[in-house]
Protein backbone atom coordinates (compact mmCIF):
# COMPACT_ATOMS: atom_id res chain seq x y z
CA UNK A 1 0.00 0.00 0.00
CA UNK A 2 1.29 3.46 -0.90
CA UNK A 3 1.59 5.99 1.92
CA UNK A 4 -1.09 8.66 2.03
CA UNK A 5 1.04 11.58 0.86
CA UNK A 6 -0.06 14.78 -0.86
CA UNK A 7 2.29 14.15 -3.79
CA UNK A 8 1.28 17.26 -5.77
CA UNK A 9 1.80 19.47 -2.71
CA UNK A 10 5.21 17.93 -2.12
CA UNK A 11 6.18 18.46 -5.76
CA UNK A 12 5.25 22.13 -5.54
CA UNK A 13 7.19 22.50 -2.27
CA UNK A 14 10.42 21.52 -4.06
CA UNK A 15 9.84 23.72 -7.11
CA UNK A 16 8.12 21.28 -9.43
CA UNK A 17 4.61 21.51 -10.81
CA UNK A 18 1.86 19.49 -9.22
CA UNK A 19 -1.88 18.93 -9.34
CA UNK A 20 -4.25 16.62 -7.46
CA UNK A 21 -7.04 15.16 -9.60
CA UNK A 22 -10.13 13.72 -7.90
CA UNK A 23 -12.85 13.84 -10.58
CA UNK A 24 -12.88 12.17 -14.02
CA UNK A 25 -13.95 15.41 -15.69
CA UNK A 26 -10.70 17.05 -14.50
CA UNK A 27 -8.35 14.51 -16.11
CA UNK A 28 -8.07 16.13 -19.56
CA UNK A 29 -7.33 19.59 -18.18
CA UNK A 30 -4.77 18.16 -15.77
CA UNK A 31 -2.91 16.42 -18.59
CA UNK A 32 -2.99 19.58 -20.69
CA UNK A 33 -1.56 21.59 -17.79
CA UNK A 34 1.15 19.00 -17.08
CA UNK A 35 2.21 18.65 -20.71
CA UNK A 36 2.42 22.43 -21.12
CA UNK A 37 4.46 22.90 -17.94
CA UNK A 38 7.95 24.34 -18.09
CA UNK A 39 9.24 21.94 -15.42
CA UNK A 40 8.68 18.36 -14.26
CA UNK A 41 5.08 17.93 -13.16
CA UNK A 42 3.40 15.46 -10.78
CA UNK A 43 -0.20 14.41 -11.43
CA UNK A 44 -1.64 12.97 -8.21
CA UNK A 45 -4.67 10.96 -9.34
CA UNK A 46 -7.13 9.85 -6.65
CA UNK A 47 -8.83 6.77 -8.03
CA UNK A 48 -11.52 4.37 -6.91
CA UNK A 49 -9.82 1.15 -5.78
CA UNK A 50 -12.92 -0.80 -6.83
CA UNK A 51 -12.33 0.08 -10.49
CA UNK A 52 -9.64 -2.09 -12.06
CA UNK A 53 -7.18 -0.35 -14.35
CA UNK A 54 -7.70 -1.98 -17.72
CA UNK A 55 -5.96 -0.20 -20.59
CA UNK A 56 -8.13 0.83 -23.55
CA UNK A 57 -6.20 -1.45 -25.92
CA UNK A 58 -6.65 -4.57 -23.76
CA UNK A 59 -7.80 -7.68 -25.60
CA UNK A 60 -10.74 -9.75 -24.40
CA UNK A 61 -8.27 -12.44 -23.24
CA UNK A 62 -6.40 -9.87 -21.13
CA UNK A 63 -9.65 -8.57 -19.65
CA UNK A 64 -10.76 -12.11 -18.84
CA UNK A 65 -7.41 -12.90 -17.18
CA UNK A 66 -7.62 -9.73 -15.07
CA UNK A 67 -11.20 -10.53 -14.04
CA UNK A 68 -10.27 -14.09 -13.05
CA UNK A 69 -7.32 -12.82 -11.04
CA UNK A 70 -9.55 -10.39 -9.16
CA UNK A 71 -12.20 -13.04 -8.56
CA UNK A 72 -9.63 -15.31 -6.93
CA UNK A 73 -8.41 -12.85 -4.35
CA UNK A 74 -10.14 -9.54 -3.73
CA UNK A 75 -12.82 -9.27 -1.04
CA UNK A 76 -14.71 -6.66 -3.09
CA UNK A 77 -14.25 -8.65 -6.28
CA UNK A 78 -17.81 -8.49 -7.59
CA UNK A 79 -17.84 -4.68 -7.51
CA UNK A 80 -14.42 -4.52 -9.18
CA UNK A 81 -15.45 -6.79 -12.04
CA UNK A 82 -18.77 -4.96 -12.46
CA UNK A 83 -17.08 -1.52 -12.59
CA UNK A 84 -14.37 -2.73 -14.97
CA UNK A 85 -16.96 -4.26 -17.27
CA UNK A 86 -19.02 -1.06 -17.26
CA UNK A 87 -15.93 1.00 -18.11
CA UNK A 88 -15.02 -1.22 -21.08
CA UNK A 89 -18.60 -1.21 -22.40
CA UNK A 90 -18.69 2.58 -22.11
CA UNK A 91 -15.53 2.81 -24.25
CA UNK A 92 -17.22 0.83 -27.01
CA UNK A 93 -20.46 2.79 -27.12
CA UNK A 94 -21.12 5.02 -30.13
CA UNK A 95 -20.13 8.60 -29.50
CA UNK A 96 -17.38 7.81 -27.00
CA UNK A 97 -15.04 10.74 -27.36
CA UNK A 98 -11.88 8.63 -27.71
CA UNK A 99 -13.23 6.21 -30.32
CA UNK A 100 -10.75 7.45 -32.92
CA UNK A 101 -7.90 6.27 -30.68
CA UNK A 102 -9.01 2.66 -30.92
CA UNK A 103 -7.53 0.47 -33.64
CA UNK A 104 -9.87 -0.20 -36.53
CA UNK A 105 -12.04 2.92 -36.11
Amino acid sequence: MWPDVAYADFARSVGLGGMRIEKPQDVQGAWETALAADRPFVLDFRTDPAVPTIPPHASLDQIEAAALSVLKGDSDRAAMVRQGFKAKVHEMLPGHRNREDRPGT
